[in-house]
């Protein structure tokens, strides 16, 4: 028996169902690889910026991130000294309250003095995200 206009499909809708479902966690797995890579280069750039003097080494220890996916973390960056990783840790857990769908990649620093910081013209994380314009564009083009 002949299908739609005359086409017949040699494939079963499970078969299609499958590859679908593969190209999915295929795609999945890349999205991931990519906010994992911003993320380090995020810690990375931040940390190894020489702008100003962190005495304690807690603000630079609190700078990390961490990626969502539907509100749950699946990957983290926080290390160093335990008072600024901590700190830096639980305000990326406070701030992902705000993102319960889809994955989400979150930069902190941590300390509560890292904004007093940077308004006095030092640059804590600023400019360790200038990706962040672009990864928009990109994503709002998908």
């Amino acid at each position: 028996m002949a299908g739609i206009n005359g086409l017949k499909a040699l494939f079963k809708g499970a078969q299609f169902r499958e590859v679908f479902e593969q190209f999915e966690e295929q795609t999945n797995n890349k999205f991931l690889e990519i906010l994992q890579y911003l993320g380090e280069k995020f810690v990375n750039e931040a940390r190894s910026n020489d702008t100003y003097k962190d005495r304690t080494g807690n603000l630079r220890s609190s700078i990390g991130y961490i990626i969502l996916k539907d509100g749950k973390i699946i990957e983290s960056n926080f290390s160093g000294k335990k008072v600024g990783k901590n700190k830096g840790a639980e305000i990326a857990n406070e701030i992902k309250t705000e993102y319960p769908d889809g994955y989400v990649l979150i930069g902190v620093a941590g300390m509560n003095y890292a904004a007093a910081v940077e308004a006095k013209g030092f640059d804590v994380i600023t400019g360790a995200a200038p990706e962040v314009e672009l990864l928009k564009s990109i994503l709002s083009e998908i």
